[in-house]
């Protein structure tokens, strides 16, 4: 990226994010990418991650690792669901059954 060391810091860890983000994308949703998931299951996906970010333990000292994880796999599903919702790629319905059926609205 040109010019990285005249961007603000807040600037530096966006764009840093995003980058690890697409990396861990790429590897964990490599063939998901070929399946389609409906909206709700990618609101179950945030759902999923922001339950384990609430059961952190702040008293453990290798909590941010953690957080920084979860928030890494949240930056990662956005941008999956942003390039779907750009390309309007959503199914009706799910093509596969969901794995994360205790983080939907209905429970």
């Amino acid at each position: 990226m040109k010019n990285f060391n005249k961007l603000r810091e807040e600037e530096k860890y966006i764009y840093e994010s995003i980058m690890a983000a697409r990396k861990v994308q790429s590897f964990l949703w490599g063939e998901f990418e070929e399946t389609s998931a409906d909206i709700e299951e990618f609101c179950r996906m945030f759902r999923k991650r922001v339950s384990k970010i609430d059961e952190i333990d702040f008293n453990n000292p290798h909590y941010k690792i953690e957080l920084k994880k979860r928030v890494l796999q949240i930056c990662a599903i956005g941008i999956n669901f942003i390039n779907k919702l750009e390309n309007n790629d959503f199914p009706e319905k799910p093509l596969l059954p969901s794995n994360l059926s205790n983080y939907s609205l209905s429970n």
